[in-house]
């Protein structure tokens, strides 16, 4: 491949007037949080559930906690637990969100039971209006110890996945299972058109004596929408954009494919060209 400078006269620096250029505009979406108990044992049963949701855009910030024991458990123990969190806001260049759920049980023997359930659910289709740059940081886990005689009687899994609806390639995608702990840092560029994202983490134990555990997952992301010419995404679109681009280009490493199409060429270097000309 046959290196090429960009042309940083071609700029018109006039970055601060075009800054908010690139934007996410919500379409559709829900936002939801869960949990229920049940407890079992000879006297009867104790179960206990809730539910808090939002098809709005607004900050959604939730908390639910729900456990029991019966009046006279025995000792060790009879007892649930479920719960979870969700944290999330939504802006025209920013999305924030993290979901975590867990849950736990106990039971003594046969006759007893002690359940715990909880699920934490995002949804979003968005509009982006013009192509970005993007940075995306990501962090997911899952863990369990709710297992007897390599029988488990608890799981979790946390899932999380954006993708351009379009073209169908996912921008990130994460399902992980017990037991796991990931962090990542993304980025690239997000073309015009609209966009999916799913998150979900789900936790359930479900302990017949005698036997305990405890399960959690959770996943937290952080995607920042910049201008297409911004290489280094720090919010300055300048000389060191282009220089940076122009090696990166040079040597074909896929952090210059602009189209995201899997090859480095001369359109990727033409695109961003064009938005480098342009500022943002």
């Amino acid at each position: 491949m046959r290196p090429s400078v960009l042309w940083a006269g071609a700029v018109s620096l006039l970055f601060a007037t075009s800054a908010s250029a690139q934007r996410i505009t919500p379409i559709e979406g829900r936002r939801s949080l869960s949990a229920s108990i049940l407890t079992v044992d000879g006297a009867g049963q104790v179960e206990d559930s809730d539910f808090v949701g939002t098809e709005e855009f607004e900050s959604f910030n939730e908390y639910l906690a729900l456990s029991a024991s019966p009046p006279e458990a025995p000792n060790p123990p009879l007892d649930a637990a479920a719960g979870g969190s969700q944290s999330s806001e939504i802006s025209e260049r920013r999305i924030q969100a993290s979901l975590r759920a867990w849950a736990s049980g106990a039971a003594v023997d046969a006759s007893t039971r002690g359940q715990g359930t909880s699920n934490a659910e995002m949804y979003l289709t968005f509009e982006l209006n013009r192509r970005a740059r993007y940075r995306a940081f990501v962090e997911v886990s899952a863990w369990s110890n709710a297992s007897s005689g390599g029988q488990p009687f608890g799981g979790v899994s946390t899932l999380l996945h954006l993708a351009n609806l379009e073209s169908g390639v996912p921008v990130l995608s994460f399902d992980v299972s017990h037991p796991e702990h990931d962090i990542e840092e993304f980025a690239g560029w997000l073309p015009a058109g609209p966009y999916t994202l799913q998150g979900d983490v789900s936790a359930s134990v479900d302990a017949r004596g005698p036997a305990s555990g405890n399960v959690t997952g959770s996943w937290s992301m952080d995607l920042l929408l910049y201008c297409a010419s911004d290489f280094d995404a720090n919010g300055v679109v300048d000389v060191m954009d282009a220089a940076a681009f122009t090696l990166y280009w040079s040597h074909g490493l896929p952090q210059a494919d602009i189209d995201s199409n899997g090859v480095v060429n001369q359109v990727d270097h033409d695109v961003f060209l064009l938005a480098y000309g342009r500022g943002c």
